[in-house]
């Protein structure tokens, strides 16, 4: 596994703690989400506080590359996604589109973590250095893909991407929708999971979570914002028009391009973005996807970059 770079960790951090003091947040609030990290998920934890170490910094700063909770805190708009899944002849794909500054975008990796205690399962973790994570590849063989949701309010739980580690490290689906059912969120995520046979979506603010989606048989796409009626009650105002945007034109093209391989997702994504956005900086170009049957995963981090190939 490649070295961490700190100093890129540094600017990172530096970077989005910028974007939330122009919105009028500190780093400071992030503190109280620490103990509860510690006590519920103190795998992961253990990871942020032995980096937060060798970077010279407190544990808390480290929490702000989560975008959830950044854009719990701020509103600022970090990691506006879109996640497709399609089933088709050559086997299920899963993928995902992120809209990232491009100082973050280009340091975006895809790594190979330990996801247990004694350090022996490994998962495929997609994401800038320095988090837990947007989407990735359990030791197991599923998959999982996070979209934010923003609540109208912290919830009782844990950051997002805490619980997308875990839902990593879990034995297999079954497992890690327990893992869902059981563990509530700080902020707010669309889960999307699938392992080549089962695909499931859920939405979650908080403590309460919805499953949305059950099926391997169609595609599926989602972005930031909830579908369940419930939940839409629970969720931040001003709602995303990006996010409507977003899965207004993925939903229109993909009736038309019908994308079923890695490669063809991939170009599906970026005709996504260009249709729904004339700035650039809006668009979701660090994409992934990840071919359920062999594990393979496609992704770069910048519009116009080659295509990397993992596994």
């Amino acid at each position: 596994m490649a070295e961490l770079d700190l100093s890129v960790i540094g600017a990172l951090i530096d970077g989005r703690a910028a974007a939330l003091a122009r919105a009028g947040v500190g780093l400071d609030a992030l503190r109280p989400h620490v103990e509860r990290l510690c006590a519920e998920a103190p795998v992961e934890a253990g990871e942020l506080l032995a980096l937060a170490q060798r970077c010279g910094r407190p544990l808390h700063e480290l929490l702000v590359l989560d975008g959830g909770l950044a854009e719990l805190l701020g509103g600022v708009g970090f990691e506006r996604s879109l996640g497709l899944y399609v089933d088709g002849p050559n086997g299920a794909v899963l993928a995902g589109a992120w809209a990232l500054p491009a100082s973050e975008a280009e340091q975006v990796e895809l790594r190979e973590v330990p996801v247990d205690d004694e350090g022996t399962r490994h998962a495929w973790v997609f994401g800038l250095p320095g988090s837990l994570g947007l989407a990735g590849i359990s030791p197991s063989g599923h998959a999982v893909v996070a979209n934010l949701l923003r609540p109208n309010e912290a919830g009782p739980g844990i950051p997002g991407s805490a619980l997308l580690r875990q839902l990593l490290g879990a034995s297999d689906l079954d497992q890690a929708r327990a893992s869902i059912e059981a563990t509530p969120l700080a902020d707010g995520r669309n889960w999307m999971l699938a392992d080549g046979r089962s695909f499931f979506g859920y939405e979650q603010l908080g403590a309460e979570r919805i499953l949305t989606r059950v099926g391997p048989k169609t595609g599926h796409v989602h972005a930031n914002h909830c579908f369940d009626p419930s939940l839409r009650q629970r969720e931040a105002r001003p709602r995303s028009a990006p996010s409507f945007r977003r899965l207004e034109l993925a939903s229109t093209l993909y009736v038309m391009r019908r994308p079923d391989t890695a490669a063809s997702v991939l170009e599906f994504l970026t005709e996504v973005e260009e249709a729904a956005f004339a700035d650039p900086a809006a668009r979701a170009h660090t994409q992934l996807a990840i071919e359920l049957e062999t594990g393979r995963a496609l992704w770069r981090r910048r519009a116009g970059d080659p295509i990397e190939h993992e596994r």
